[in-house]
């Protein structure tokens, strides 16, 4: 075939120009794996990623991960092999995704003191949360939330802040919010425009 086909055609110009950024993907988080050898700290944030890249497992086998990063991505499921491969995190950083739920096996992180499930598609507080036996921080703000057990949230022992901000909480589980004396919770002011929305 003529090469001019691949210069001048905008279907070649758009397949090349998507392996190109696909083929930049892949090398950008080989990279960070490479990273997170030296530091226990896995980033891969903002890689478009749309499932989690299961060659990420293989390239951090003897590595002890810390912290995983996965903000600013496509992601809808949480795959359970990441509880089980990263068994020692302490933190996981899961903002500006589209997720709905988390694995039932998340409590088998029973180091992971911070999560951050902000800025989702969350409709339901996220019950594996409290199985996480140290956890500290808990960041679910801007999500679909309406109901959340209070004395369930209230019995976490290392639970110190919780920010459930920007959802459309109900009114009653919102003064029940507002009372706990601990964790520190913060709930923006309620709104009944979110309860009158269909």
């Amino acid at each position: 075939m003529d090469p001019s086909f691949y210069a001048f055609h905008p279907w070649a110009r758009l397949v090349l120009s998507r392996l190109g950024m696909a083929a930049a993907a892949v090398t950008r988080v080989v990279r960070r794996c490479e990273e997170a050898k030296d530091e226990g700290r896995l980033d891969l944030s903002s890689c478009e990623l749309t499932s989690f890249p299961v060659a990420v497992y293989q390239l951090l086998r003897n590595t002890e991960v810390h912290s995983c990063l996965l903000p600013g991505n496509l992601l809808k499921v949480l795959p359970k092999r990441l509880c089980t491969q990263f068994p020692r995190l302490q933190e996981l950083q899961l903002a500006r995704n589209q997720l709905c739920r988390l694995p039932a096996e998340l409590p088998q992180l029973t180091q992971l003191q911070t999560l951050d499930v902000s800025h989702n598609k969350f409709a339901v507080f996220p019950d594996v949360v409290f199985q996480l036996p140290a956890l500290a921080r808990l960041d679910a703000s801007s999500n679909e939330i309406v109901a959340v057990d209070t004395e369930r949230l209230a019995g976490m022992e290392s639970l110190v802040e919780v920010n459930l901000q920007d959802n459309p909480l109900s009114e009653s589980v919102h003064e029940n919010l507002q009372q706990l004396s601990r964790p520190r919770v913060m709930v923006s002011p309620y709104q009944d425009s979110f309860q009158d929305m269909d």
